[in-house]
């Protein structure tokens, strides 16, 4: 792409779309409660992004300026959420939903105009998967890892045991929240913790006999804790960082 973007795996630069200027807001709100005189806010927490791009498309003569901008529609008209990228930001993606087009033909080869996006879920996702796995040779095991982005993130830990474990109370911490799932584990068996979809299986079952909270990650070193574990197993954690 070459200052274009892509929408569901799309290159639309291939139909003469050139973006301009991107407007990228972050917003907040508040809930703001009044008691005798005295405001109190709630914790604050981003609201749905609108992306809103200016925007040129072009083509070699006006029957393919024509077609170009009736290809752009068709991608355009898809009722699901999808994936934008923009080449300015390519290391990243929102999940939006398209808003709107609106321009004019200026010349036989140009149409200029916005382009506007609606992102429900306001944080764009690393177009890339961090991926890595520890050995928990000690009990209680701590463990660094080092996140980026600018946002919070929501992994995956899957912890796979290297013994027998009975009756255990296998507690994973993080940034002062503590997840504990009580049960046996054979050698070999895998317990995965869904943070972003608050589950944990056993073997690809659900099964919740847990208690506090899912331990999210924060941007920057993570100190993480497995305890009641054992000496010899793994753990793997999956995630893509986060950006506001």
């Amino acid at each position: 792409m070459a200052n274009s973007l892509s929408l569901d795996g799309v290159d639309l630069s291939v139909y003469g779309l050139i973006v301009n200027v991107s407007n990228l807001p972050i917003s907040q709100t508040t809930v703001i409660t009044t008691l005798q005189d005295k405001g109190f806010a709630g914790r604050s927490s981003l609201i749905p992004k609108t992306i809103s791009l200016e925007a040129s498309i072009t083509g070699s003569a006006l029957t393919n300026l024509l077609s170009n901008l009736d290809s752009i529609k068709k991608i355009l008209n898809n009722r699901e959420v999808v994936k934008l990228i923009l080449d300015v930001l390519n290391d990243r993606y929102w999940e939006v939903r398209f808003q709107s087009l609106e321009g004019k033909i200026i010349s036989p080869t140009v149409w200029q105009g916005s382009l506007e996006f609606i992102a429900p879920n306001p944080l764009a996702y690393d177009t890339n998967l961090t991926e890595n796995s520890y050995a928990v040779n000690a009990d209680p095991k701590a463990i660094t890892e080092t996140v980026g982005g600018t946002a919070d993130t929501e992994p995956i830990y899957t912890l796979t045991a290297g013994e027998d474990l009975t009756n255990v109370a296998i507690k994973i911490e993080n940034d002062g929240k503590a997840l504990t799932w009580t049960g046996s584990l054979l050698n070999g068996q895998k317990l995965e913790v869904d943070v972003e979809h608050w589950v944990v299986k056993k073997e690809g079952t659900e099964n919740m006999v847990i208690s506090g909270e899912f331990p999210h990650l924060v941007p920057g070193d993570n100190n993480i804790q497995v305890t009641n574990f054992g000496i010899l197993g793994t753990l793997k954690i999956v995630y893509r960082n986060r950006f506001i």
